[in-house]
């Protein structure tokens, strides 16, 4: 169950939920398999939420009881993830709403202080502010990210792929990605800039993410994680 008998009193897995928070319902397997808008509209008994039904094309989003799914939304700099599992849905209440139970406790990510990981991934950067210093001379550019957080990246290029382009701090970049068998696209900025053996060490930090990316990047950064701490 998700709310634990400890020493008389029931923990409350709701308690960071506020009422009307905005947030996403993230369907991981299926046929409706995406994210979807949606608010809490209710809490019960420490482990219950109404939320307001996801919708697909126009209608609702088919639900079943017990299908799985994870509500996702942003309290300031955290990121919460609550795993949940359908109950019921009610539409006679003039709301339609997604009634679901908190499968276990909730997970808390501090987005731009989370624990960096060695990635070693294939890369694109678009320099969008070289582009407006000199246009049409700026071009993708193949770089490796070598670590990852959920705050962003910190990528090599080595100067013979740069082609004279140089980075700054602050800089708007365009980064493109693989995660989970889909390319990414995300603006942000560089900092923390080192030039020198013939490449460029730049931090690439996130504007934003969507959070259906932000839960896959922090599954990796978890997985990651946990295998380093095997192999010690």
């Amino acid at each position: 169950m998700a709310t634990e008998q400890l020493e008389g009193f029931e923990l409350d897995y709701t308690s960071k939920l506020k009422i009307g928070a905005k947030g996403e319902v993230v369907v991981n397997a299926g046929i409706y398999k995406g994210r979807y808008p949606s608010s809490v509209q209710e809490k019960r008994d420490g482990k219950v939420v109404g939320l307001d039904h996801p919708l697909l094309l126009g209608a609702l989003m088919p639900a079943y009881r017990d299908m799985e799914f994870t509500f996702v939304y942003e309290d300031g700099s955290a990121l919460y993830m609550y795993d949940m599992a359908v109950i019921r849905v009610e539409t006679h209440t003039g709301i339609p709403t997604l009634w679901a139970e908190i499968c276990d406790e909730p997970k808390r990510v501090q987005r731009r202080q989370f624990l960096r990981v060695p990635c070693f991934w294939d890369i694109l950067v678009f320099h969008v502010e070289y582009e407006t210093r000199a246009p049409m001379s700026a071009a993708w550019i193949p770089a490796k990210a070598v670590d990852a957080s959920l705050g962003g990246f910190r990528f090599k290029a080595l100067d013979e792929v740069t082609e004279g382009i140089f980075f700054e701090s602050g800089d708007r970049l365009f980064v493109g990605f693989d995660l989970a068998g889909r390319r990414n696209f995300q603006f942000g900025k560089a900092s923390r800039i080192v030039h020198g053996k013939g490449s460029w060490e730049v931090g690439f930090g996130f504007d934003s993410l969507p959070a259906i990316i932000e839960k896959k990047l922090f599954e990796f950064i978890r997985q990651q994680e946990t295998m380093g701490r095997e192999q010690k």
